[in-house]
This record gives structure tokens, C-alpha cells and sequence, in this order.
């Protein structure tokens, strides 16, 4: 209890400077509860000010986010009189329970050592190039999307991969870290693909959509735009780190030796196959991906590929992060807050669609994840947002997507994305590469969404 008290409760470090941090992170939202602006009444304001708390504490560390999370859900329970259906809408939904089981799938995939076994030699025979190991991360991606489902895990599962493969080819520190920059960028630009591909961020993003967005929606409009924006990164990616990695050569010297599979790993692969085999064919047969999840885990279970302590896999940090963060969409449109404080930004946008109109939805998009940080805080802020403002003009699984691109792979330092605080903080690259290449993929960002989504999008009838 004490390990998990200093762990996930108390302050890394709690000297002076701490205090006077937390101090004045409350200056913000007392200023918003004690002048109510764009006419907010005392509830409204109340709201608001712990949002806009939670939201700094989330984004600075000042406070660690499972006390934050709790404090806001607290707040919410005594101040919205919005209702436990609203408040805990995320734990509630078919989503929490979804993303509880592919924690411990994902770890069965890890435990099975099957990507690696399969992919190690596979990279040894294709992979020569800078060029041909960046299209194998982006293919690997793509291939591994349906099978591990946990976005963070198959990262962790394909990051190390390469860093094996790139280490048995000894190719330079320099070569190495550009590489596996490669690895953690293209990760963030893959999961826009499809809705599964990340079952946290799309998940979180599409929960504020009235309409249920599918799959299948979500692959129709993105999946090929994405695809072709992994192309532009490619190219640019290359253009910009061209000094370290032209004319290398990779050559694995030493090869890894081939073992046969175990009867323990083949069934595993077994059970693994078919149950994305069944997530993909949902619409034809109708059963439950949850129910799919659960039956093929406690599958994985019994034939002991996972053990009692991988419960631990399971990340109650996230899942109590996502509660919160879940519901500020619900909880501030159900009090009126939202209506107020976005309808006061309304005059910002013109009267009619046009493309200036999705240029400011982008701008909007970006500036908040620049300051927040979290491509997750960020969602659960613009894109309840961004359905009052633009609501009328703007079909929200369009708002939905636009939100996607704009955080998605845009990050000009580590703590833009998860990802890459991971690549940084585990040593992988250097953070001065995140804005080497941040900075222009900012205006790529841009130029993507206007010249390759909405063309795409307008040319199969969406907007």
C-alpha cells in the first residue's frame, strides 16, 4: 500500500518549488469561478474551473493524474447534478471493459514471443536500406493492427523488434536513434488508419459522436488518406535525417537461429488467429467483440500463456485517467457550461463551410495539444467542442476525424505524445529529433488535411 502510495499518489519531489507550482495552478480556475465569464452561473463556473485545474495539472505534473482524475470526477459527482450515467459514462461503455481485455491479449502476444519470432527473420532477409527498414515499421504497423489491439503494447512489442534487429546489424548509434525515432513516429501516423488501431485516442474521439462511428466508417475515410500521408512522412523523414542515413547499408552479421515453435506457442497462434479472424468479421456473424476478447483471453489463460501476475498488465493509471477525461465532454454540455464557453468562441469561425473554415478547426486542434500536451486531453476538450461550434455546418464523424489529425502525429516536443516521451525516456532517440521533424510536419498537418482528406473525403460524399 505504501509502494502504491508513493507510486501514483504523493508529488515526485515536494520542495518549495512544488508548492509554489501547485499554488499557481489554481490562479487560472479561480479567476473562471469567481468572475463567471460569458455569463456562467456559479454551478457552470464551478465546472469549468475544475476542468481547466485537472487539465493543468494533467498537462504540467504538478499533480499526478490519478489524484487529479478524482478530484475532477469528485467535483463532477457533488457540483454538475449531471448524474452517474454522465460522470462515469467511459466505465460504462462497451469501451472500458473492451480495452481491460486487450491489455492482457496484448500481453499473451508478448508472452508468446510470436512477432518477434516471425518478423526477426523476415527483416533479416528484406531489410538492406534505411529506406526499406522505414517501410518495414510502417508495414509491421499495419500488419500487427487487428492482432495486438492495445496500441502501447504493440509499440512496445515492434519497437523492440528493430532495436534487436538493428543491434544485431550494429549499424551507429546515429543510424540506430533516427531508426527508431522512424518506429515511434510512425506508430502515432498508422493508428489513424482505423478506429481499432487505437483503442484508446479514436475510441475516446469517437465517444462524443452521437452517431456511432464503426469500424467500418472509420477505415472508409481514413485508411487511404493515412496510407498516403505514411508516404509524404516517409519522404520528408528521409529529406531532413538524409545526412545520417544515406548510403548505410544494414547488414545483420550475426543471424538469429532459428527454433521450432512449441505446441504451447501454436495453439496460442491459434487462438490468436481466429479471434481476429472474428474481429474482422463482426458484421457477418454478429457476436460481441468483447464477448470475442474475453473467451479467447480466458482461452490464453488455460493454456498458460498468461499467468496471475499478468494481471498487472492491466494500467488502472489510464483506465482512471480515461474515466476523467471522458466525461468533461458530457459532463460541461449536460450542465450548459460548453454551450457558454464554446458558443463565446463561435464568432471565430466564418458563416460559411469553406476551407478556411477546417484551416481554423485544425489551428484550434493544434494550439490546444500544443499547451495540454495530452493527445488524449486534448480530444475530450476540442472535440465535444468543436460538435457545439460547428455543429450545424460540419458532420461529427467529420469533427471526430479532423480532431485525429490534428493531435495525432503532431508534436513538436516529447510530451505531445505518449509515444515518443516513451522513445525519449527509454533512451531510443535523442528529443531534439521530435522537433527537427515537428516543426514542419506542423505545416504538413495543414497541407494534408486540405489537399489529401477533404478532396478524399468530399470525393466519397462525406462532407
Amino acid at each position: 500500500m505504501k509502494e502504491i502510495w508513493k507510486e501514483y499518489i504523493l508529488p515526485d519531489r515536494a520542495d518549495r518549488q512544488w508548492y509554489s507550482r501547485l499554488f499557481m495552478s489554481f490562479v487560472l480556475p479561480a479567476v473562471l469561478f469567481f468572475l463567471r465569464p460569458v455569463g456562467m452561473d456559479l454551478r457552470e463556473s464551478a465546472v469549468t474551473a475544475g476542468v481547466v485545474l485537472a487539465i493543468i495539472w494533467w498537462s504540467s505534473g504538478i499533480v499526478k493524474k490519478i489524484p487529479a482524475a478524482v478530484l475532477l470526477l469528485l467535483l463532477f459527482m457533488l457540483v454538475s447534478q449531471t448524474g452517474y450515467q454522465t460522470v462515469f459514462s467511459f466505465p460504462l461503455s462497451e469501451t472500458f471493459p473492451m480495452l481491460v481485455i486487450t491489455y492482457l491479449f496484448s500481453r499473451a502476444i508478448s508472452n508468446a514471443g510470436m512477432i518477434d519470432r516471425i518478423c526477426s527473420p523476415l527483416l533479416e532477409r528484406v531489410v538492406h536500406t534505411p529506406f526499406q527498414c522505414l517501410l518495414a515499421v510502417i508495414a509491421l504497423f499495419y500488419l500487427t493492427m487487428y492482432v495486438i489491439p492495445q496500441p502501447l503494447a504493440r509499440l512496445i512489442i515492434v519497437a523492440a523488434v528493430f532495436d534487436r534487429f538493428l543491434k544485431q546489424a550494429a549499424v551507429p548509434r546515429q543510424v540506430y536513434s533516427v531508426l527508431m525515432y522512424g518506429v515511434f513516429l510512425f506508430y502515432a501516423v498508422v493508428n489513424m488508419s482505423a478506429k481499432d488501431a487505437d483503442m484508446i485516442m479514436n475510441y475516446v474521439a469517437a465517444g462524443f459522436a452521437e452517431q456511432q462511428i464503426t469500424n467500418g466508417m472509420w477505415v472508409k475515410a481514413m485508411f487511404l488518406p493515412t496510407l498516403i500521408l505514411c508516404i509524404f512522412i516517409l519522404g520528408l523523414f528521409l529529406l531532413l535525417f538524409r545526412k545520417q542515413l544515406h548510403g548505410y547499408k544494414i547488414v545483420v552479421k550475426e543471424k538469429a537461429e532459428k527454433q521450432p515453435f512449441t505446441r504451447q506457442q501454436k495453439i496460442a497462434m491459434t487462438i490468436i488467429c481466429m479471434t481476429v479472424l472474428l474481429w474482422m468479421t463482426q458484421g457477418l456473424h454478429g457476436v460481441n467483440n468483447t464477448l470475442i476478447s474475453a473467451v479467447s483471453t480466458a482461452l490464453l489463460y488455460g493454456i498458460r500463456i498468461l499467468h496471475k501476475e499478468d494481471i498487472k498488465a492491466i494500467d488502472v493509471t489510464t483506465l482512471i485517467f480515461l474515466t476523467a477525461a471522458f466525461s468533461i465532454g458530457g459532463v460541461m454540455e449536460a450542465c450548459g457550461a460548453a454551450d457558454k464557453v464554446f458558443g463565446a468562441l463561435q464568432g471565430f469561425f466564418p458563416q460559411q463551410l469553406s476551407v478556411l473554415y477546417f484551416l481554423i478547426m485544425i489551428f484550434a486542434g493544434m494550439a490546444l495539444h500544443m499547451v495540454l500536451g495530452s493527445n488524449t486531453t486534448t480530444l475530450s476538450v476540442i472535440v465535444p467542442g468543436m460538435m457545439i461550434i460547428c455543429g450545424g455546418l460540419v458532420p461529427e464523424e467529420v469533427i471526430v476525424y479532423i480532431g485525429i489529425i490534428s493531435v495525432s502525429f503532431h508534436a513538436v516536443l516529447p510530451f505531445h505524445s505518449v509515444s515518443l516521451m516513451i522513445g525519449t525516456s527509454d533512451g531510443y532517440f535523442p528529443s531534439k529529433y521530435v522537433t527537427k521533424l515537428g516543426i514542419p510536419v506542423t505545416v504538413l498537418v495543414y497541407l494534408a488535411a486540405i489537399c489529401l482528406f477533404l478532396p478524399y473525403w468530399k470525393l466519397i460524399q462525406l462532407i
